[in-house]
């Protein structure tokens, strides 16, 4: 089935990002492994990381304390408020002036009430809210829900946050540490990135469209998902949900997904060629010497920030669009060509955005 694409474009007014404390670079990481574990996790955190590209990342909690004993530093609803807030500021209004709340995320602060429940509270919001379970793509929902909203209803101001805190579900132990956490362990990064968006002015300014979202799941054994606390089996067998990581099918399969992206958009009658900048998911810090091999574009249009902060799951595109935005590379009327790709049960989305 070809991709779903959003009738109506939308404008972007306001965006933002939060990242909790300071970065840690791969020498703390390593210093919290050797102080736990044995050597050789610290030998193959080293690999990983290399292979990564991964310099550093930002973590919600300390990681030289146990798991029994975790400390969070910032919870996933504050790092929601301030990335909305920032977001809000751009935008030039207050909460009062938010009609919809959206929130996307694979780590929430608690199963129920939904994590965006705990973030109206933190900003003091009065109006009504929906979330999306959903990691890396959570994204390319939210906008499907915000255009189609936004032209229904005539809503001005629609918030849309997504977010990730996955530090804490890592027990840093021989015991819990297999290769596939550690690849959990050097790739994740925390942090909160967020959007305000409201109807399409008819302009060529700050306008988002060509919205699309679709899936290449059915079938296939998920890449990446939670084990334990779901209603098929509410037990953990390791103390927490865990985070699942099957690399070598995300290996086998993850790279469809940005090939399907850019399917999607040639045949909305548009080339790789046309955009200033591409923006892809941030799972790799070798993303743009990647990318640029296999699609043939030139490595400088590739926009990266997963070797400086990890992979943010559904936090990831609005994080690196906000940076992008806020860099100073981007010059007006340029055209940044972004594409999600989600290991879970394999979906794809993405947008056009002109500045």
């Amino acid at each position: 089935m070809a991709a779903h694409f959003a009738t109506k474009r939308l404008k972007l007014l306001g965006t933002g990002r939060s990242l909790p404390g300071p970065a840690v670079s791969n020498d703390s990481l390593f210093e919290a492994l050797e102080n736990a574990c044995h050597p050789r996790a610290v030998r193959r955190a080293r690999s990983i990381a290399y292979r990564l590209g991964i310099t550093h990342r930002h973590v919600s909690r300390d990681l030289h304390v146990p798991l029994s004993g975790t400390r969070i530093t910032m919870q996933a609803p504050q790092l929601c408020h301030a990335a909305l807030s920032a977001a809000m500021v751009e935008a030039g209004l207050g909460i009062g002036s938010i009609e919809y709340l959206i929130g996307h995320t694979s780590s929430p602060h608690t199963l129920l009430p939904p994590n965006i429940a705990w973030v109206a509270d933190e900003l003091q919001y009065a109006g009504p809210y929906l979330e999306l379970r959903q990691a890396c793509t959570g994204f390319a929902n939210g906008l499907q829900i915000a255009s189609a909203m936004a032209a229904a209803n005539r809503l001005q101001a629609i918030a849309i946050v997504g977010s990730e805190t996955g530090s804490p579900y890592c027990d840093i132990s021989d015991a819990f540490l297999s290769n596939e956490q550690l690849v959990n362990y050097v790739q994740m990064g925390d942090g909160a990135g967020a959007v305000i968006v409201g109807q399409d002015d008819g302009s060529e300014d700050q306008i988002l469209s060509d919205m699309f979202v679709g899936q290449i799941g059915l079938g296939r054994e998920p890449g990446f998902f939670i084990e334990g606390g779901g209603s098929s089996r509410p037990q953990c067998s390791m103390q927490v949900p865990v985070f699942r990581h099957h690399v070598q099918t995300v290996r086998e399969h993850g790279g469809e997904l940005f090939v399907r992206g850019v399917e999607a958009m040639m045949q909305r009658g548009h080339a790789l060629r046309d955009f200033d900048w591409i923006l892809p998911h941030q799972a790799n810090g070798h993303l743009a010497r990647l990318f640029s091999q296999y699609f043939g574009v030139p490595e400088e249009k590739i926009y990266v920030t997963a070797d400086k902060l990890g992979n943010l799951g559904s936090a990831a595109i609005w994080v690196s669009l906000d940076m992008l935005r806020q860099s100073g590379d981007l010059k007006k009327g340029q055209r940044v060509l972004i594409l999600g790709a989600e290991a879970s049960k394999f979906l794809y989305g993405g947008f056009v955005y002109q500045h």
